[in-house]
């Protein structure tokens, strides 16, 4: 067990006991911690920010290096994740999502202890859990992923450097997935646990019957772009969304939904789209797949060469080493994409006709990144609630989350209190996405539309 203000290794695996008196002194923590004014914890969280986002900063340049050699990410990557992710924690953004939820939190306590099972897909996942809980109150114990270790016990320093109280509040650790013994104790202790992962995961620890459970289990998201935007420009955002951590996050595009602007339209587009992410696979490598990922693409490629022999109105374009691929689906039976930079793109005849294809993940998807003129966002909008997703925003931003993102619809700060005051919906009362810009207003030409217009500059 690592306490935030001690640089230890967090991958040593704590024994059951230590992860018991760990709990137990996390919530003599919750005192300090509740002492500490709103305005002081996010003054000290927006100085952890400052420095996260010097590029001359020691702990940046060590948390890169190290969470590059343990992910397997290309260093530039794993620079943009840490820009993306602190980018959206300083003092205005965390804020404004306290101005919005903490007041209808009031005479509602927080719970006493909470409990993050990280995943290690993408760099900085269940980071914006483990503030809203320093946020609402509630001490935490964050159980890292054995994929990537390191950031949350850096990130976990970094704060208890600029504020001790919130270091006391705060530990970091990693036992084996499965240990029955050190996830009894931890899960017996907490009141509230955060799950990122598969399924099979999430199940498993929801058969421990936590005092309360909140899944972010996988999802996934689509692009969707208008005729009058499916451009070389636009292609190239396209692939450095797709390339971006290979896919393998809940907000990494896996479906582009393309409104039809003619076969040679579409057949242009698919190769400025190819074009680009060879020119990725060269400035932003793939990670190195496992032997199942690898075979999962190949499996992938010839099933949807097959389809395509057998007079399905399907064609695959891609890499002959499999790095990358667009396979392009006018079937009506849209496959689901093996991750790692192969993308499904499915041309259709209208923006608003994509529902039908996503419908098809109904219940799945995360977050819709449009590209088109801003006079058509209200049927960006209106595909963003006929899919279920928690998130409407430009295409370039789709893996640069507000801290105001519901993520699986749950919201951010007030989730952490005993009778969670917010719904988990995706929809307002007039059945528009949530807004989720935390700092700035819905967009003015598309009010219905809970655009999400940018971060704060």
């Amino acid at each position: 067990m690592t306490a935030a203000h001690h640089a230890a290794d967090p991958v040593a695996a704590p024994a059951p006991a230590e992860l018991a008196a760990t709990a137990d002194r996390l919530r003599a923590a919750a005192a300090p911690l509740a002492r500490m004014s709103l305005e002081e914890r996010i003054a000290a969280i927006d100085r952890a920010a400052a420095t996260w986002l010097d590029h001359d900063s020691e702990r940046r340049r060590l948390g890169i290096a190290q969470v590059a050699a343990a992910s397997g990410y290309p260093a530039a990557s794993v620079a943009m994740a840490i820009d993306h992710l602190w980018e959206a924690l300083r003092a205005r953004e965390l804020s404004a999502v306290v101005a919005t939820e903490m007041p209808l939190t009031a005479g509602i306590a927080p719970a006493a202890l909470a409990l993050h099972v990280l995943a290690g897909n993408v760099p900085g996942a269940g980071v914006f859990g483990i503030i809203a809980a320093l946020l609402a109150g509630t001490p935490s114990i964050v159980k890292t992923s054995r994929r990537e270790p390191r950031l949350p016990a850096l990130i976990a320093e970094t704060l208890a450097s600029e504020d001790p109280r919130l270091g006391a509040a705060l530990a970091v650790a990693h036992w084996p997935g499965g240990s029955a013994l050190h996830d009894s104790v931890a899960l017996g202790h907490a009141d509230l646990v955060l799950a990122y992962g598969r399924e099979a995961t999430l199940d498993g620890i929801a058969a421990h019957r936590p005092a309360r459970l909140l899944r972010f289990g996988p999802r996934l998201s689509a692009a969707l772009i208008a005729a009058d935007a499916c451009d070389r420009a636009i292609a190239d955002v396209a692939a450095a969304e797709v390339a971006l951590f290979d896919q393998q996050g809940c907000l990494s595009p896996q479906l582009l939904v393309v409104e039809d602007g003619g076969a040679a339209a579409i057949g242009r587009f698919v190769e400025a789209l190819l074009a680009a992410l060879a020119r990725l696979a060269i400035t932003l490598p793939r990670a190195p797949l496992s032997l199942a990922e690898a075979a999962a693409a190949w499996r992938f490629l010839a099933r949807q060469r097959w389809r395509a022999q057998e007079g399905a109105a399907v064609e695959v374009h891609a890499d002959p080493q499999a790095q990358f691929s667009v396979v392009c689906d006018r079937s009506g039976a849209t496959p689901a994409s093996p991750l790692n930079r192969h993308v499904v793109l499915v041309p259709v005849p209208s923006l608003r006709a994509a529902a039908g294809v996503l419908a098809r993940f109904e219940g799945s998807v995360e977050a819709v990144g449009y590209a088109g003129p801003e006079r058509r966002l209200d049927e960006a909008a209106a595909v963003a609630v006929a899919s279920g997703a928690h998130r409407l925003c430009p295409l370039e931003r789709m893996q640069r989350p507000p801290f105001a993102w519901r993520q699986s619809g749950h919201a951010r700060i007030a989730s952490f209190f005993a009778s969670p005051p917010l719904p988990s919906a995706v929809t307002t009362g007039t059945g528009s996405p949530v807004s989720e810009t935390g700092t700035d207003a819905p967009c003015a030409l598309a009010p219905s539309s809970g655009w999400e217009t940018g971060h704060t500059p």
